[in-house]
């Protein structure tokens, strides 16, 4: 199986967090699934990102999981960021 296989719509799950620690996530997605997952050494130091997911957390907003990977997205629900042209007004 390639990563691109994986990596398919149908392994993204909404989820809401149910834990936040300095080394991972745990949620639980629609289905009652639970899942940790690990947080990188980059995201552990980030500390605007550990506060925004405990925001997340703390107002049970529901994220985008991939469930196969166990991985949190950084562009939260957007498949590709679109740019924004600028209007002449």
């Amino acid at each position: 199986m390639t990563l691109r296989e994986i990596n398919t719509h149908s392994n993204v799950v909404a989820a809401q967090i149910i834990r936040v620690t300095n080394r991972s996530v745990s949620v639980q997605t629609e289905d009652g699934q639970q899942l940790t997952i690990p947080l990188s050494q980059q995201y552990r130091r980030d500390q605007a990102r550990l506060a925004s997911l405990r925001d997340i957390w703390r107002n049970k907003i529901w994220i985008p999981v991939n469930k196969q990977l166990h991985s949190l997205f950084v562009t939260d629900w957007l498949v590709m960021p679109q740019p924004v042209l600028a209007s002449n007004y």
